[in-house]
């Protein structure tokens, strides 16, 4: 075989870019798709804190609402959340004081495991007795295998926990 049949191969240029961009690329989109992934957990995040916080304030202020109806209110305010009323738990405890939260884990709901049924407690509490409220939305991401995708807690069916948990004081009613 002669060492000149192959000269014009090692020479020639064209493709260059397209080798450039095969070593490149997928680096690139992993980062881009990570961003956007990010961004987009971190808007669930705040709404999904957002909407606890007004569902809190019908608990506090006496309305004393069911589970199912505070359940239901905040997957109104949550809106980004697909399937939110079948994939959500809210847990409200009496804790003595803001500093003594609950050191259980959250249990979180799960639409596509029909034989998880969460232990919680739901309690409104009576006037002046501290509160803990947490709140746990189970949802799917984008790109499960980068970002943050990879630093979120799962349930057994793969899907991610988004948790948001408040603490309040009931007024006298």
């Amino acid at each position: 075989m002669r060492k000149d049949l192959f000269k014009p191969f090692w020479r020639s240029e064209n493709g260059a870019t397209a080798v450039e961009f095969a070593m490149v690329g997928p680096i690139f989109f992993a980062l881009l798709f990570s961003m956007l992934e990010t961004g987009w957990m971190m808007a669930k995040t705040a709404i999904l804190d957002e909407a606890v916080a007004k569902a809190s304030r019908q608990i506090y202020t006496g309305q004393a609402p069911t589970k199912a109806a505070l359940e239901a209110a905040i997957c109104n305010e949550a809106f980004v959340f697909s399937d939110c009323i079948n994939n959500i738990n809210v847990e409200t405890t009496v804790i003595s004081d803001f500093s003594s939260p609950p050191t259980t884990a959250v249990e979180c709901l799960d639409s596509s495991d029909s034989t998880f049924t969460p232990t919680v407690t739901y309690s409104t509490g009576a006037d002046s007795q501290i509160m803990f409220m947490r709140v746990c939305v189970t949802t799917e991401v984008m790109t499960p295998g980068l970002g943050v995708g990879l630093a979120l807690g799962k349930t057994d069916t793969g899907r991610f926990q988004l948790v948001s948990s408040t603490a309040f004081m009931n007024e006298p009613f």
